[in-house]
This record gives structure tokens, sequence and C-alpha cells, in this order.
């Protein structure tokens, strides 16, 4: 079992971590190489546009035997190059949206994936120094019988000393909690929206 335990953290880390570089990369897709695309395009855009209505004008100002021309060509040109200016508007304003979407889907993420961190980083160790200290006693068992078949072991003090051993490290896990969820609580003031006058009020100690 503590083998299968410490493969799940394998595991599991592998998955955290390769999870965790992805959407690093949608973040530096949709923060940064996206608006810059269609910031470009919008650009081109406004430039298709100017070209197409001088080109237009020039079309205008030459009539043929004495009559307006149409300029079909180049009508049908302008029209082209304001839709496409007036899709990369759209462009850019959906970038927005998926923008502030993602950013709260990742703030999300990350609290929820933070149970499974705390089952990672401190349940799975914590029950695996359980099973360490389960197996020495066992060895020591072993060991008091192969040297005296008749003696005794006191199988009561080594279950207090089993779990006298995991209550120290809960009480040194809470402690760890409680002061991640203090920094967490105090960094919490710089998320956007957040409220300046809470994040400067005193957390109220927690009841042991």
């Amino acid at each position: 079992m503590k083998m299968a335990m410490v493969v799940f953290v394998e595991q599991v880390s592998d998955a955290l971590a390769e999870l965790s570089a992805e959407m690093r990369r949608m973040q530096d897709w949709v923060e940064h190489d996206r608006p810059r695309y269609w910031k470009l395009q919008m650009r081109r855009g406004m430039d298709l546009v100017h070209e197409a209505q001088q080109a237009l004008h020039r079309c205008l100002m030459f009539p043929i035997a004495n009559e307006r021309p149409s300029c079909t060509e180049e009508r049908i040109a302008l029209k082209k190059a304001k839709e496409r200016m007036a899709y990369c508007e759209i462009k850019e304003e959906r970038v927005r949206y998926w923008q502030k979407t993602l950013r709260h889907e990742m703030f999300e993420y990350e609290g929820r994936m933070s149970q499974l961190l705390r089952l990672v980083e401190v349940e799975v160790p914590r029950a695996i120094g359980v099973l360490n200290r389960i197996l020495r006693n066992l060895d020591e068992y072993h060991a008091v019988r192969a040297a005296n078949p008749r003696a005794s072991y006191d199988d009561v003090a080594m279950a207090k000393a089993i779990w006298a051993d995991a209550a120290e490290d809960e009480e040194k896990a809470i402690g760890v909690d409680q002061q991640s969820d203090g920094d967490a609580a105090s960094g919490s003031s710089l998320e956007p929206g957040g409220n300046s006058q809470q994040a400067s009020s005193p957390v109220p100690p927690t009841a042991t």
C-alpha cells in the first residue's frame, strides 16, 4: 500500500504539473497572442477601408462619356473592407470577453484544486508516515518474538505511540493550513474588485 500511495502522489503531481503548464499556455494565448493578432488585423482592416475609399473617390472623379461611372468593383471592394473591419472589431470584443472568463475560471480552478493539493502534499505523506511507524513497530514485535517466543509485546503501547505521532503530525498540518489561509486572505485584497477595507482589517484568530 505504501508503494501504491507513492505512485499515486507521483501520478497526481505529474498530472497537475502538466495541466498547469497547459493552462499557462492557454492563458498566454488569450492574454497576449490573440489581442496582438486582432489589433494588427484591425489596423490592416482600417488601411483596406481607406484604400478602398480612395479608389472609389478616384473612380467617381473621372466620368465616362459625360456619364457618372458606376464604379461597381470599387464599391464592392469598399463593402468587403468594411465588413472585414467589422469582423475584426467583433473578434477584439470576443477576446476581451474570454480574457475575463478565463481569469475567473482559473481563479475557481485554483480554489478547487487546493483540496487535491492538500491531499497530495499533506494527507498522503501523513498516511505514509503512519504506515512507516506501523511497519517499524511490527519489526520490533518480530524481533522480540524471535529473541523470546514466550515474551509478550505491549500492543496497547504500540498503538498509542503510533497514533500519538499521528496526532502530533495533525496539529502541525493544522498550523500550516491556518498560516496558508491567513496568507491567502491577505493576498485576496490584490484580486480585481477586492474590498481594500476588508483586506486591511485584522483576521480574527481561529478557535482551537
